[in-house]
């Protein structure tokens, strides 16, 4: 299968494709993912571009994809995420029980959605979607017995996002664009398939995405302590991958200098990130 066949093929369906994810996400990946008090950004970096990549999997009833005859497994998603199958090291940020199911934002469940429609119903003033999932279908639906065929792995699972139907005790993301930025299937395509930048440069393009997007301009002044809290990366890293959005034309920096105010402790004014996105 060429790994990047169901995502291609939720472009050619339907077109503008995008998800919501938490702004929370961040700072819940920086707490959960620690080694040594730090933050291992290399895992919590692929935690989020693996958030990501389930999200449209899962919106868009695609972990099967029927026209193409193939189903996504997380070895696949590793791949399109830029590890080897059998990297063994970021297995305990997907597994079952693992990081981003302890922490809540995703559930590992045999129950794939295999379509999605829309209902009459509206939730906060948008059409609910109903999910049929591979259990629900009829022996005799002509789908169930094409769709047996193409699952070989008798124990497949998929993750859930729980975020899209419920988060933080208030309505999901599906339904709720509060407090959560828009990522494109564009924007996930235009890193993922660019061997020249990681999940590091594509996580941080979301962050400025969150924190920019939609103030004027698209400009916003964020101290580096707190990128560096919320991310939770450090700052060489931090600079080292800034330099990556910029060059590629992702993101405008105004570089502040050292000011020295009145008390004369010095301090460092920060920097403004003007977020502008991908061609």
């Amino acid at each position: 299968m060429h790994m990047y066949e169901h995502f291609k093929n939720i472009e050619h369906l339907y077109g503008n494709a995008y998800v919501q994810i938490p702004n929370s996400v961040f700072k819940d990946l920086a707490g959960a993912i620690k080694s040594r008090n730090q933050t291992n950004i290399q895992q919590s970096s692929f935690a989020y571009a693996y958030i990501v990549a389930v999200s449209f999997l899962y919106k868009y009833a695609h972990f099967v994809d029927i026209d193409n005859g193939t189903y996504i497994q997380n070895s696949d998603i590793k791949q399109i995420l830029g590890y080897d199958k059998t990297t063994k090291t970021i297995d305990k940020v997907i597994k079952k029980n693992g990081i981003l199911d302890s922490i809540g934002l995703l559930k590992t469940t045999k129950e794939y959605p295999v379509e999605v429609e829309y209902t009459e119903e509206t939730l906060n003033d948008m059409l609910m979607r109903e999910f049929k999932t591979v259990n629900t279908l009829a022996v005799d639906d002509c789908n169930y017995s094409i769709i047996k065929s193409i699952v070989k792995n008798r124990n497949y699972e998929v993750k859930e996002p729980l975020f899209f139907f419920e988060h933080n005790g208030d309505l999901g993301t599906l339904y709720s664009y509060d407090n959560t930025h828009r990522i494109t299937l564009k924007e996930f395509l235009n890193f993922t398939c660019d061997e020249a930048v990681d999940n590091i440069d594509f996580m941080m393009y979301c962050y400025f995405k969150s924190k920019c997007h939609g103030y004027e301009n698209n400009v916003r002044a964020i101290a580096l302590y707190k990128i560096s809290l919320e991310m939770g990366i450090g700052r060489d890293a931090f600079y080292r991958h800034l330099n990556v959005l910029k060059s590629r034309g992702n993101i405008e920096v105004n570089h502040k200098g050292w000011i020295m105010p009145n008390d004369k402790t010095e301090g460092m004014e920060a920097n403004e990130y003007k977020f502008k996105g991908v061609d």
